[in-house]
C-alpha cells in the first residue's frame, strides 16, 4: 500500500496558512489520492478582537481577491475589509501628483485592505475545515538533513518527519547554513513604523502613497468604527537615526510629526494607536528548494513594503505551488524532487525577482536627488494625471491582474 504524502509547514502566520489551505485544496480535489498536510506554529494563535486603532492590516490587491474567492474565504471576509477605490500618489513638498481610480480600470476597486487578526482567523478555519492538522504552539529548534525524509525536531524532542517541508517563517541563520543556502540581503538605512490613525470625516476609499526624501509613506483606508471618522493603516519610512527618537514621542508630538511628513489631506489627525518599527531589509533567498525543504514567504524573500505586495506575492505562491504538487502527485512523482517541483521554482523565482527589483526601484525613486532630476521627475507625475491610458496602466500592475 502506497503512504499517504505528507506536507510540513512552519510557520502559522499569513503566508503559512495561505499555502496550507491552497494545498489542501489542491489534495482535495484529487480523485482517489488522500494527502496529509501538517502545520506547526511556535505561538498560540490568538483570540478575540484587539483594538480597532491597534491592529495591523495587509493591502490585497485583486487577484489575491480572486484567489481567496476560489479557497472560500473571501465572502466571510470581504465585509471586514477596507475599499481602495482610488490611489493619491504624491511627492511631499514638491509638485505633481496623480490619482488612480477604479473606473480607469472600469471596476469597483483597485484592491482592498484585509486587517491581519481578521484574514488570519478566516485562513486558519478554513484550514481546518479542510483537514490541515493544525499544532501551536510548537517551537522547533533544529533541522534534521540527514538521509531519508526530511524532518524538524521540536523543542520537546519531537521529530516530526514529511515527504516535503515547507519552510514559511522563523528561519534562522544557522537553518539557512545547515540547508546551505545563501541570502542576499541589502539593508534600506530606514525602519517601518506603523500604526492606525484617525482622520475626521466619512471614509471615502481613497489610499495614499506620499514619497517623501527618506522614502515612501503609505496611507491606506480601514473600515470605519465611528461615525464621522475615517481609520487608515500608515505605513511610514523613517531613517534609522531618527526612528528611536520618534518612537518615544507621546502621541501628542507623534501626531505633530506625522501630520507634517503626510500633509492635511485628509483634516487633522484625530488619534493613532500604537505603534511598532522594524528595520526595511530587502532580502532575497539564493535558492528556495534543498533536502526536501522548500523555502516560502518570508523565508524566501521580503520586500520593502511600499507597494503593499508582499502578501500578494505569498498567496500567488501558494496557489502555484498547489497546482505543481496536484500534477506531481496525479503522476505519482516524489513530492521534494526538483523535477517534480520545476513548475513552481522558475516561475516563482522571476516573480520574487521582478517585484524586489521593483520595488526597491519604488521605494527609492523620490529620494532627493537635487533640483537638475527633481523638477523632470516632478513634472513626469503632474503629467501622468493628465494621461488616462498610462495612468490605466500602472494602476493595472498594481492590481496583479496580469491581463491587459
Amino acid at each position: 500500500m502506497t503512504p499517504t504524502p505528507r506536507i510540513l509547514i512552519l510557520g502559522g502566520g499569513l503566508a503559512g496558512l495561505a499555502f496550507a489551505v491552497a494545498i489542501a485544496r489542491a489534495g482535495e480535489a484529487l480523485s482517489g489520492a488522500s494527502l496529509k498536510v501538517t502545520l506547526l506554529e511556535a505561538q498560540a494563535f490568538k483570540s478575540g478582537t484587539p483594538n480597532p486603532l491597534d491592529t495591523r492590516a495587509s493591502a490585497l490587491n485583486l487577484h489575491s481577491v480572486a484567489l481567496l474567492k476560489d479557497w472560500g474565504i473571501w465572502p466571510a471576509l470581504a465585509p471586514e475589509c477596507g475599499v481602495i477605490r482610488d490611489i493619491h500618489v504624491s511627492h511631499r513638498g514638491h509638485f505633481g501628483s496623480t490619482l488612480m481610480q477604479a473606473r480607469d480600470l472600469d471596476t469597483d476597486a483597485l484592491g482592498f485592505v484585509a486587517e491581519n487578526h481578521d484574514l488570519g482567523r478566516h485562513l486558519l478555519e478554513r484550514a481546518q475545515a479542510l483537514g490541515v492538522s493544525v499544532r501551536a504552539p510548537v517551537r522547533c529548534t533544529r533541522l534534521r538533513t540527514e538521509e531519508g525524509s526530511p524532518g524538524v525536531e521540536t523543542e520537546d524532542g519531537e521529530i516530526v518527519e514529511a515527504d516535503l517541508i515547507l519552510l514559511a517563517s522563523g528561519v534562522t541563520p544557522e537553518w539557512f547554513e545547515a540547508l546551505g543556502i545563501g541570502i542576499q540581503q541589502r539593508p534600506s538605512d530606514t525602519h517601518a513604523v506603523v500604526f492606525n490613525a484617525i482622520f475626521p470625516g466619512q471614509q471615502g476609499g481613497c489610499a495614499f502613497e506620499r514619497f517623501t526624501q527618506h522614502g515612501p509613506l503609505a496611507v491606506l483606508p480601514l473600515p470605519s468604527t465611528r461615525r464621522q471618522e475615517q481609520r487608515y493603516n500608515v505605513v511610514w519610512s523613517v531613517p534609522d537615526d531618527a526612528v528611536e527618537t520618534l518612537m518615544s514621542l507621546e502621541d501628542e508630538g507623534f501626531c505633530a510629526r506625522f501630520q507634517d511628513a503626510f500633509g492635511w489631506r485628509l483634516g487633522a489627525v484625530r488619534a493613532v494607536g500604537k505603534r511598532s518599527q522594524w528595520p526595511l531589509m530587502r532580502s532575497l533567498a539564493c535558492e528556495q528548494l534543498r533536502r526536501g525543504f522548500l523555502l516560502v514567504g518570508n523565508a524566501a524573500h521580503t520586500l520593502h513594503p511600499v507597494a503593499g505586495q508582499g502578501l500578494n506575492l505569498s498567496l500567488r505562491e501558494a496557489d502555484l505551488l498547489a497546482e505543481t504538487l496536484g500534477r506531481a502527485l496525479a503522476n505519482g512523482q516524489p513530492l521534494a524532487r526538483a523535477n517534480s517541483l520545476r513548475g513552481y521554482l522558475q516561475p516563482a523565482s522571476t516573480e520574487q525577482q521582478f517585484l524586489t527589483n521593483s520595488t526597491d526601484l519604488l521605494a527609492t525613486l523620490f529620494n532627493r536627488r537635487g533640483p537638475l532630476l527633481d523638477g523632470p521627475r516632478n513634472a513626469s507625475l503632474a503629467l501622468l494625471d493628465l494621461v488616462p491610458g498610462a495612468r490605466a496602466q500602472i494602476a493595472r500592475l498594481g492590481t496583479g491582474v496580469r491581463h491587459a
